[in-house]
Order: C-alpha cells, then sequence, then structure tokens
C-alpha cells in the first residue's frame, strides 16, 4: 500500500515538473535569442541538476514505501 502511493507521489510529481518544464521552456529560447548564452546555459544546467534531484528523491521514496510494505 505505500510503495503504490509512493509510486502515485512520484508519477504526479513527475507530470506536473515536466508540465512546468515545457510551460517555461518557451522563457528559456527567448534567452537564447537575446544572446545571453551563459544564463541560458546556467538555466539549463540547474533545471537538469534539479530533475535529477527529483528523480533520485523518488527513487528513496519508492524504496521507503516498500521497506514501510514490509514492517506491516
Amino acid at each position: 500500500m505505500f510503495t503504490a502511493a509512493a509510486g502515485f507521489l512520484i508519477v504526479i510529481i513527475a507530470w506536473y515538473g515536466n508540465r512546468t518544464n515545457e510551460k517555461d521552456r518557451e522563457t528559456y529560447d527567448k534567452l537564447r535569442d537575446g544572446g545571453d548564452d551563459f544564463l541560458r546555459a546556467i538555466t539549463l544546467h540547474i533545471r537538469q541538476d534539479l530533475k535529477l534531484i527529483v528523480f533520485l528523491l523518488g527513487g528513496i521514496l519508492l524504496a521507503l514505501g516498500i521497506v514501510a510494505d514490509r514492517l506491516n
């Protein structure tokens, strides 16, 4: 039960993150036209790092759900 709840939360968070990422992508593409390549590059790297952190935390959440199910 905890594992299913953790999986559901991961799916919802991934969906919401992808939705906001696509919405903000237009803003990042406008930075390319403005000529500020450093700002565009650093924001893209920050966004990729945050995505990695979210996936790692999702994996930890799923693992904790599995442990909680085995304890009950």
